[in-house]
């Protein structure tokens, strides 16, 4: 679980794919102004809710969450399928560690006979072979990492989807309490009803499927461990 930083949203960093940055869906309009109106009168806002500055908070959460949950093999709609930790080291390991590794064996030293040009000129530019290699040791060192960190997510019985939903829960626990105040006695109480009486959980639920479609929900586990992390229970 991520962490808050002292200067800014710890969510903020989900932002950045780094190298693996890619095309993803485009991100719908989030919270509109008629969805903060509808917020606001589900957690009985007072007068003076800085109603701009709530929807820019709540739609860069949502932006954050949006490209992660596009990005990641999480299964929401528009996403990538769900896959299991051991599912993803199987693919990984056919369709990029097996490759990766073969490469590297095939630009070593004792292969450089088979890639002898002599006595031609070819016309096109000759790649950087050390370059190569590194980065593609780069890329194993990376993928081995990435194994470590799933097969210790599944010793914990940690699902990623269950990580990203206390994350996201988390983010917006941290709107409610700053800018509704008033509600917060009901924060720690999870409702099985269709209609949650909790304006806490309602408000979570309403942010939620703004984001992630009306199927989208909080399970009562979620909001146990994001009371747990905010220190309420």
């Amino acid at each position: 679980m991520s962490k808050k930083s002292s200067d800014q949203p710890y969510y903020l960093k989900y932002r950045d794919l780094g190298w693996l940055d890619r095309p993803i869906p485009q991100a719908p309009e989030f919270f509109p102004k008629k969805t903060i109106d509808r917020l606001c009168r589900i957690c009985g806002a007072e007068d003076e809710t800085d109603r701009t500055r709530l929807a820019d908070e709540l739609r860069t959460i949502a932006n954050v969450f949006w490209v992660a949950a596009m990005s990641s093999p999480l299964g929401f709609p528009s996403g990538p399928e769900s896959q299991t930790p051991d599912a993803r080291k199987r693919k990984i390991t056919s369709s990029v560690l097996h490759h990766a590794e073969k490469l590297i064996e095939a630009l070593s030293d004792e292969n450089l006979p088979l890639l002898s040009e002599w006595p031609d000129e070819l016309p096109s530019p000759p790649p950087n072979r050390h370059a190569l290699i590194e980065e593609l040791t780069k890329l194993s060192n990376r993928t081995r990492d990435l194994f470590e960190v799933l097969d210790d997510r599944k010793r914990k019985g940690s699902a990623i989807s269950q990580e990203f939903k206390i994350d996201f829960a988390n983010a917006l626990a941290d709107v409610f309490e700053r800018y509704f105040p008033n509600a917060q006695p009901s924060r720690g109480g999870y409702d099985r009803t269709p209609n949650p009486s909790s304006k806490y959980q309602a408000f979570l639920t309403a942010c939620a499927q703004e984001v992630f479609g009306d199927d989208f929900k909080f399970s009562g586990n979620v909001l146990d461990e994001v009371a747990k992390l905010r220190g309420n229970r």
